[in-house]
This record gives structure tokens, C-alpha cells and sequence, in this order.
């Protein structure tokens, strides 16, 4: 073609791209989800829980849930999408009904809200400029794709050249010209977010156009005198969750974007037994063509807790839960970016067995495969100089209970969802899989990657229509070792896991970064390169608010080597945190001395005790969306104080505040200490919230808070391995109140706490009841399974046990009183009290299965 038609072909395509991005549409649903034509107006009477309006289709899902569809290219979509995984458990939803319509706008209503929607004028396409006349001086876009031909761009070019250029080729709509030298010229395949101030830039072409919906809404309260959510195009709805904290928000909405089914293998090859329609084979049964700009959903929040959590309950229920980890997920994890030998690694091992160092996954990062000339786009190619014998390091491994994963920065072999790049992909992992990897690490942090569909590049960071590379890779290898579990590996063998990017920036202090909402299906999530202390608590207390991501974390011990201080205050945060992954240098306990060591086993096995309730809250994560690692606000929502992410509630009872500062030893920070009472762990100090304190502490100490009315369940024998936790031996740390806080906590002097916890196969309802009126505590134990469970009884300044008596057999149960600290130095959860003021009373009982109740009647 000569270069005239060359630009009048681009140019009826960019008019027809433009056309098309620019439809307008309208919503609402039939209650059995079937297509109706553009235009009409359907309501199937009381019964029905959706309207179609022209090209708008809203759905009532539920008395707090609204969609608002635009109309696809294939109609309506009932089917799920990459994002939204169940709309029938939402049955028949509620009734709608079309109220009223006037000019472009409907008005919708269900018992419970008011649906507005307008279809906004249309404006008609007009030619692009010409290239180089459109430029743009000091301006740069914030993201894009370079086009195929040139991805470095090309040097040593003039302003003219670099606009020409664009002009000539027919995936180029944006050029970039560096003025200063050498004078880059950046020609770009497509853009992303706004156009931003650069000196040193100018910039010119046809930056992709907004692609609006051109239909705005709103839902109201009934007499529509309260707005609980609006937008003036559906367009501008994220694509990212980002959850309103706590009762901050009256709604909050998520759109569907970009929309497209995705098969129950994903990105692994179709199976043989596999029905799937024959124009969906090219891209292994995902299906693109029913995309839409505007699918918005739109979740009412309420006015009370229950009424959020009911919310992310129902947003969990649509999206999909965050999956149950492997048991052995929350022991210890180690890698580091060092060029092992197999010798070297295998004696590093056994260092940490021999050590008694808790650990349950060993892995390499980037060295187990060469990487000069391009091998490492290829999964053939291990470092066989280094580890001449995988087969036998992947026995040693498992002889030792150990499991473990690679590394992968995977570089593209042909377009995504392509027959040549699904097998190339799927060949690659599962090789190496059926050798002996338990997961993968999916490393979005390098010079190259995969991209999302739709873009051909390999550079890191691509984006299709807000899904970036990190949220399409964390599918593609979580369902590739989903799947390779189901069909090659036992049934009791462990779920599914990887290890991946929680965002697309490594994460900064003060930060703040969302994905697609599809991410939270693919734990675990890690925060990048280069993040320290102060980030890695922030990041771990928000994300499991506002991202719905109960297991981010960061390299425990930070990319540096730091001193022995500051290893012991990420290791004790990592400790009480979600995951425990030393990660980023040298970081091995025992690298500095034996007090270092030994301090960094002390939170190893404490962890190791806790790992019993971790299973059982990320059962109830899944279950609910309620995160391991509580921001005081989703307890405490009226106060300003309990939003800090610098201090959280780990496992909703106990208060953790990390020192995030390491340049001294002893360090002070402030504590808030939320309503109640809390009892400092390391002194017995008792302090009554709301109130900010000061705490003054050690490398050695994290500062740590027990609320008093609470319940902790940890396993009573160490282990060394998440598999040899004995589960028939359990102890529970009881922290009543004193009576002072008893009678001020409550009218009557009664306090009641209760607790879920899961044993492996049942599950057991522990509850306490304290009454002033008779100086009693009552624990009451219901179903789980058989268990031997130690009692201890955190008792207050004053305070004694007299009798502890089983209600069932009727007989007392000897007592041991520990009146002194009798460990140096004291370390909490042991048997010990902290100080001679707050004595410890402990004794044994026997529990039941399934509705087996105990009870312990004790007369403090």
C-alpha cells in the first residue's frame, strides 16, 4: 500500500473505533436473564427484578445490591465473567419496577431504593488531527504500549522524524519526542491514565479517546431526598476495588471491566472431554466479544457495622472469596537472592533444622535457571552448574517436610489465550511442578513479563482496559497449579497457592495503589522491592479493608542488610503478621549472634503456637471477608484513632503496635488503646480505652496488648512443621475482667465473650460468661474434636481462684497458681505471669466432639 492509503485505512478505522467506543447505553434485567431488544421497555410485573429501559438493563440483586448493564455487542450478560463469578446465589432478587420516565431518564424503585438513569447526548465523531500538528510541548501520557517495531524506542531523532514516523505505521497513535539528548523518539500502540507535566517531553497524535458509557445514574433513598451513590457516566466507576472503610461511605460501586468469560481451565489447555463453541477455540474458550463499557454494581452500605459486613459478605458472593490457604502457608518461608550451589542450600536446610528454627518452605528465587542469552524465556534451561541434580534436591526436600517454589519472570511466547502461548505456558510450569515445585513465584517485578489479553508487548506493566499484567499473570499461574493439583495430585495433597504482586508499584510509604477487582481470588500477595518497615504494617492493615487481600505482606527484613535490631523488629511484625517470608538479603537468624537467634525462635515458635487459630480466622476470611490482620475500625468506627494502619488487632484479640523505627534500642512510640480494658503483655499493666499511651520498648519486645473478656487458642506442644501440630492438644488463654471494668463495662455485671474455632474436621464454640454478682467465670466448650485443653487464667491485681469445678462429672479440677515470673527472660503465652501483681491460675480438662458440651465453672 502507498502511504496515502495507508493513512486514509487508519483513519476510517480510528472513525469506526471512534464510533463505536462512543454507543450510548441503558439498564435493567429480566428475572430469567433473557435478551430483549434495543429500545424496549419490559417489566415483568411484581416478580421481576429487572427493567430494561432502551439499551439499559438494572438489575435488583438483593435489597442492598443494584447492577446497571449498558447492552453488550451479544446482548445482555447472565453468564460470569472474569470478575464476577456468582450472580445466582442472589436468586430471584427483589421486585422492580419501572415508576416513571421523562425525556432520557427512568425511574426505577424496589422496596428498599430508587434507581435513576439518563441516556446523555451522543456527540457525533470527528477526524483526527493531523499527527504532526496536535503537539503538546512539556507533556507526557503516565502509561502505555510501545508499538512492536520499535520497543526502545529510537534515538537520535528530530521532532519531525518522531511525528512522521508515527504517522507512517498503522498501530501508532502516540509519539513521544525526548528534546534534550539523545533525543528519544516513543512511539506508542496505545495510552493510559491522564496526560501529565514533564519538562523534556513533547507529545502529540491520537491519544485513544475516552470511552465513555454517556449514561449516568444515582440510587436514592424512596423519596429520593437521600443520594447514596451517582455518577455522571458509568465510564467513571473504578475497576479497582477500593472498599470504603467503615461506616465512611453510604455505597460504593465496582465496574465490570473489561468484561469477558473466562473457562473453568483458564489459561491451561481446553480438555479433551471440554465443550466449547468452535469460534471460542482460538482463545481456549475465553470469550471476548460481549466486552462493554458501564457494567457497574452498586453496593448500598447501610448505617451499621452489620449492615458492612453483610456488604462485603454480598461482594464476596458475587466476585468470589479469597481461597483458603494451604495449611503449611502461615509457618515460615525463606528465600534470598543469592546464587546457591545445591550443597550450600542443602546445608543452609539443615542449619535451620538443626537450629530448631521453625520453617515449612525453602525456595530460590531467580537461580535455579540460567538467564544469559535469553534462557530464562524458557523453562529448559536449569542451572545445572549450580544444583547438578534437581531430582535429588526436590527428595531432599521432601524428607525433610519442606515445600517449596521458583522464581518466574515469565516472557511471552505468542499472543494470551493463543494455542502456542497456553501450551508453551502450561508445558513449562507443570514440568517442573510434577518434579517436585509445590507453587510458583509469579514476579511481575522485572524488565519483561506476559501481558493481559489483547497487547502485544513483553515489557512489564502493560494494561488492557484497567487489567494490568500483574492481575493476568496471578490467574494464569494460580489457575495453572489449581489445575495441575486437581488433576495430577492426590486429593489431600494442599490448595492451591502462589506468591504474587499485590500492585503494580513497589510500595512506598504513604502510597496508595488498587487492582482489578479479580485479584483478590489469587493469594498470596507480596508488596515489591524495596519496602520498608513503617510500609510493610501499612500495607498489611489496609489491604485487608480496602482490597479484600487478607494475606499481603512484605520481604520480612527488607531489602538490605540491616543490624541485628532491626531484623528482630521486622522479624516480631512478620511473626503477628498474615505471612512470615524472610525475603531481600541476608537475612538467616542466625547471621548476626546467638542472642539475635535465639530472640527470632522465640517469635518463630510462638507462631508456630498460633498457626491453629491463623487456619481457623482464614477459614472465617474466606467465609466472611474479615481479615486476619483487624484495623481497629472495624470494631471502633466512631473514633478517628482506631483507623491507623500502624497498629492493628491480630486475630481480633490481641493488639499489636510494631516499633517501625530501628535506629535505637530502647524506642518509644504511641499506642491507642481502644474501649475496655488491655493488659499490657510484658508488664501485666492494665490500661482502660479509649486512650493514647506512650510505650517505651526493646529490640527485643514487640509491644503487644491482651484484651481483657477474650479468648486465644494456641496449640500447647511445639512444632518444627505446620503438618506436626498436634491438634488433640490445645491451650487456652482466658483474660477476664477485673471487677472494677466488669461492673463499668455493663449494666447488669455479666461480660460474655464468645469464639469460633475450626479443628481440622469440625468445629468447636468456646464461650466465657463473668458475673460480678457471684465472682464466677464460667468457660463453656462446645463440640470440635476430642481435645486436651490447658486453661490459663490471666488473672488482675487482686484477683484469685478459690475452685474450678467441670459442671458435668461434678468434680474439681486441681489448680496451679504461678504467683512470679519464673522465666529469664519472660517471653509472653508461656507459663508464666508477667509480674507477681497479676498471677496465673492453670489447670487441665478433656473436651468432647460434635455436640459434646463441657463447661468449667471457676470461683474467682
Amino acid at each position: 500500500k502507498t502511504k496515502k492509503q495507508k493513512q486514509k485505512n487508519k483513519q476510517k478505522q480510528r472513525t469506526k473505533m471512534f464510533v463505536v467506543a462512543f454507543v450510548f447505553v441503558l439498564v435493567v434485567v429480566t428475572s430469567t436473564g433473557r435478551c430483549v431488544s434495543a429500545g424496549d421497555v419490559v417489566n415483568n410485573g411484581d416478580s421481576s427484578n429487572a427493567v430494561v429501559v432502551g439499551r439499559v438493563r438494572v438489575q435488583a440483586l438483593s435489597p442492598t445490591l443494584v447492577r446497571i448493564e449498558p447492552k453488550g455487542p451479544m446482548g445482555f450478560e447472565d453468564n460470569t465473567t472474569f470478575m464476577v463469578v456468582d450472580r445466582k446465589s442472589f436468586g430471584d432478587g427483589v421486585p422492580l419496577k419501572l415508576d416513571s420516565q421523562s425525556g432520557n431518564t427512568s425511574v426505577l424503585s424496589t422496596a428498599f431504593y430508587r434507581v435513576e438513569v439518563t441516556e446523555l447526548p451522543v456527540p457525533p465523531p470527528s477526524p483526527p488531527p493531523s499527527m504532526c500538528n496536535s503537539v503538546r510541548n512539556n507533556t507526557d501520557i503516565s502509561g502505555g504500549n510501545r508499538v512492536n517495531e520499535y520497543p526502545n524506542g529510537i534515538a537520535n531523532t528530530t521532532q519531525s522524524f518522531c511525528c512522521s514516523k508515527c504517522e507512517g505505521l498503522d498501530d501508532c497513535i502516540v509519539w513521544i519526542w525526548q528534546t534534550n539528548s539523545p533525543n528519544y523518539c516513543y512511539l506508542m500502540q496505545s495510552t493510559t491514565g491522564p496526560l501529565v507535566p514533564a519538562s523534556q517531553r513533547n507529545m502529540g497524535g491520537h491519544s485513544t479517546q475516552p470511552d465513555l458509557a454517556y449514561i449516568s445514574a444515582k440510587v436514592t433513598s424512596l423519596d429520593g431526598k437521600t443520594t447514596f451513590w451517582a455518577t455522571n457516566d458509568l465510564s467513571n466507576v473504578s475497576s479497582g476495588v477500593a472498599w470504603p472503610s467503615p461506616l465512611s461511605s453510604k455505597a460504593t460501586a465496582v465496574r465490570d471491566r473489561p468484561r469477558f468469560f473466562t473457562p473453568a481451565w483458564g489459561p491451561t489447555p481446553i480438555p479433551q472431554n471440554a465443550h466449547v463453541d468452535p469460534s471460542l477455540v482460538a482463545t481456549n474458550g475465553y470469550d471476548f466479544r460481549n466486552d462493554v463499557q458501564g457494567d457497574v454494581y452498586v453496593f448500598l452500605l447501610g448505617d451499621s457495622m452489620d449492615d458492612w459486613h453483610y456488604s462485603r459478605k454480598e461482594f464476596i458472593t458475587l466476585t468470589g472469596p479469597t481461597p483458603t490457604l494451604p495449611n503449611f502457608a502461615f509457618g515460615t518461608w525463606f528465600t534470598y537472592w543469592h546464587s546457591y550451589t545445591q550443597a550450600e542450600a542443602e546445608g543452609e536446610v539443615n542449619r535451620w533444622i538443626n537450629d530448631e528454627l521453625p520453617i515449612d518452605v525453602w525456595a530460590l528465587d531467580m537461580n535455579w535457571r540460567n538467564t544469559s542469552n535469553d534462557q530464562d524465556h524458557f523453562y529448559n534451561h536449569p542451572n545445572t552448574a549450580l544444583f547438578p541434580n534437581f531430582t535429588a534436591w526436590f527428595e531432599f526436600l521432601e524428607e525433610r517436610q519442606l515445600r517449596t517454589y521458583f522464581n518466574d519472570h515469565p516472557f511471552p511466547q505468542g499472543p494470551q489465550t493463543s494455542k502456542v502461548e497456553v501450551e508453551f505456558r502450561w508445558d513449562g510450569l507443570s514440568s517442573w511442578l510434577k518434579r517436585g515445585l509445590t507453587y510458583w513465584w509469579f514476579d511481575a517485578n522485572w524488565k519483561f513479563s506476559i501481558p493481559p489479553p489483547f497487547v502485544n508487548s513483553s515489557s512489564s506493566g502493560a494494561v488492557w482496559e484497567t487489567l494490568d499484567n500483574v492481575v493476568w499473570g496471578s490467574h494464569l499461574y494460580y489457575t495453572t497449579v489449581d489445575v495441575f493439583n486437581k488433576e495430577f495430585r492426590s486429593p489431600s495433597f494442599p490448595n492451591a497457592m502462589i506468591l504474587n504482586k499485590f500492585a503494580h508499584d513497589n510500595q512506598g510509604v504513604g502510597m496508595v495503589q488498587h487492582q482489578h477487582v479479580a485479584h483478590h481470588r489469587y493469594p498470596v500477595w507480596w508488596t515489591g522491592d524495596g519496602v520498608v518497615l513503617e510500609s510493610s504494617v501499612r500495607t498489611m492493615v489496609d489491604n485487608g479493608i480496602y482490597d479484600f487481600k487478607p494475606y499481603v505482606h512484605s520481604d520480612c527484613g527488607g531489602d538490605y542488610r540491616g543490624s541485628s535490631g532491626d531484623l528482630l523488629r521486622w522479624a516480631e511484625h512478620c511473626s503477628f503478621g498474615s505471612i512470615l517470608r524472610f525475603h531481600g538479603n541476608e537475612h538467616q537468624p542466625w547471621s548476626y549472634d546467638n542472642h539475635t537467634e535465639n530472640v527470632i525462635r522465640e517469635y518463630l515458635n510462638l507462631r508456630y503456637r498460633f498457626i491453629v487459630s491463623l487456619i481457623s480466622a482464614g477459614q472465617h476470611a474466606t467465609a466472611t471477608a474479615f481479615p486476619l490482620i483487624a484495623r481497629c475500625d472495624l470494631f471502633w468506627p466512631s473514633y478517628s484513632e482506631a483507623s491507623s494502619n500502624l497498629q492493628y488487632l491480630f486475630l481480633n484479640d490481641t493488639l499489636i503496635a510494631p516499633i517501625v523505627d530501628s535506629k535505637n534500642n530502647a524506642t518509644t512510640r504511641s499506642v491507642w488503646i481502644p474501649p475496655g480494658s488491655w493488659m499490657d503483655a510484658w508488664s501485666g499493666q492494665t490500661f482502660s480505652g479509649p486512650a493514647t499511651i506512650s510505650t517505651t520498648q526493646p529490640y527485643e519486645r514487640l509491644p503487644i496488648y491482651h484484651k481483657q473478656s477474650s479468648l486465644v487458642v494456641t496449640s500447647t506442644k511445639k512444632a518444627k512443621r505446620v503438618d506436626d501440630i498436634d491438634w488433640s492438644q490445645m491451650t487456652l488463654d482466658v483474660f477476664p475482667l477485673s471487677e472494677q471494668h466488669l461492673l463499668a463495662s455493663s449494666s447488669n455485671g455479666v461480660a460474655t465473650f464468645n469464639k469460633d474455632f475450626h479443628f481440622p474436621s469440625a468445629t468447636a464454640v468456646i464461650s466465657s460468661i463473668q458475673m460480678a454478682s457471684n465472682s464466677s467465670l464460667s468457660i463453656r466448650i462446645k463440640g470440635g474434636e476430642p481435645c486436651e485443653w490447658h486453661v490459663r487464667i490471666h488473672l488482675n491485681e487482686g484477683q484469685g481462684v478459690s475452685q474450678v469445678r467441670n459442671v458435668g462429672t461434678m468434680d474439681n479440677i486441681p489448680i496451679k497458681v504461678v504467683h512470679a515470673p519464673n522465666l529469664v527472660p519472660f517471653f509472653p503465652f508461656k507459663d508464666t505471669p508477667p509480674s507477681s501483681s497479676t498471677p496465673l491460675t492453670m489447670f487441665d480438662v478433656e473436651s468432647g466432639e460434635q455436640d459434646d458440651i463441657t463447661t468449667i465453672e471457676i470461683s474467682l
